[in-house]
């Protein structure tokens, strides 16, 4: 798990030179940012342009028009079609050149990537790993964005440091109070010591934080009585989710129970910058404006204090190169050290394989 030092191990840890593992499903965007707009963003190295067909469908496609490498997304679409405003080559929704205005034919081998996407509520997936080996089963059922028996905000962060340091960030709860402060952690709940497992490739993990404190319209609407406890489980099933469940207990007797899930999509662009995806859903309050406000102004406000948190680390790796430095590890880094010792061992069997 460690050198004797109590370091990171860099042998079999993914760091910053570790592949992307692409045999997944990510978040490429929110479902209302892909538009009849040409939408271009980079995903897992790969430059992808997005738009949606005139039936709605949400399209992908290699942003490299396959004559003279331009980018598609700087062109305009004719109904389902692309149109690349160089030369005004026509691309299809499955990347084959439909039209090419100074020749009548058109040469099979002309034609650009197409990605497979599924939409799912507010997040449409991607695949950009081997063609070959798509495998829809691999998508996290996730009904609680998806079911009416759920109400659910969703936000994205663009952010300038590697999806690595954003996994680790989310399994050490320790620093809630710290980066948070009162709203999500109290000082003492640092000392809280969670429990990590290793469970079919998935790292899982819980703790519980006494007393915490809740918004005001949540507590109006859920009527629980003080003090009230959270029991957050972590659970990492692919390199694409972080799934957070929250679990709030009152008081009262009989108890009274609310649960929310709170997830983050951290999709790789490079492998130093990350399209932070997220999602909280709720069980309470479901039609009530009140506490859906409170929930996207809580949610956003800490996400966006970790992504900045993780920049500045990410300033700090890019700007001190000593080679002798090695980072120190305490107790509640074991699920992050663990989830990195996993992550590796997917990117060289993937990386072998290719």
């Amino acid at each position: 798990m460690s050198t004797a030092a109590g370091s990171k191990s860099p042998v079999d840890l993914a760091d910053r030179n570790t592949p992307l593992i692409r045999n997944e499903w990510y978040v490429a965007a929110l479902a209302d940012e892909i538009t009849r707009e040409p939408l271009r963003r980079t995903i897992l190295e790969q430059d992808i342009v997005f738009y949606r067909d005139t039936q709605g469908r949400a399209i992908a496609l290699q942003n490299r028009c396959a004559h003279r490498s331009y980018p598609l997304s700087k062109g305009y679409l004719d109904g389902d079609n692309i149109v690349c405003p160089y030369h005004g080559m026509e691309f299809g929704t499955d990347g084959r050149c439909a039209r090419i205005p100074s020749q009548k034919t058109v040469p099979e081998a002309m034609c650009v990537q197409a990605y497979p996407l599924v939409e799912q509520g507010s997040f449409v997936w991607i695949w950009t790993g081997a063609p070959d080996q798509v495998d829809r089963d691999k998508l996290v059922a996730q009904p609680w964005f998806t079911e009416p028996d759920w109400a659910h905000v969703a936000g994205y962060f663009p952010m300038k440091a590697g999806y690595l340091g954003l996994h680790e960030n989310l399994l050490d709860l320790s620093h809630f109070p710290f980066v948070h402060g009162a709203a999500l952690g109290k000082p003492e709940h640092a000392e809280s010591r969670p429990k990590f497992e290793v469970v079919d490739g998935m790292v899982k993990s819980a703790v519980m934080h006494r007393d915490v404190v809740v918004g005001p319209a949540f507590a109006s609407v859920a009527k629980m009585t003080a003090p009230i406890d959270r029991l957050s489980e972590q659970i990492v099933p692919t390199p694409a989710i972080h799934l957070g469940k929250a679990i709030y207990t009152d008081s009262s007797d009989p108890q009274k129970t609310s649960v929310r899930y709170i997830v983050h999509y951290p999709t790789p662009e490079t492998r130093t910058s990350t399209h932070y995806f997220w999602g909280v859903a709720r069980d309470v309050g479901i039609d009530d404006p009140a506490v859906e406000e409170e929930t996207r102004a809580v949610a956003a406000k800490a996400f966006d204090e970790d992504r900045r948190v993780l920049e500045d680390i990410e300033t700090v790796y890019e700007a001190d190169i000593r080679p002798q430095f090695r980072e120190k590890i305490i107790a509640t880094d074991s699920g992050g050290i663990q989830l990195l010792r996993l992550f590796a061992k997917k990117a060289r069997a993937e990386h072998a394989d290719a």
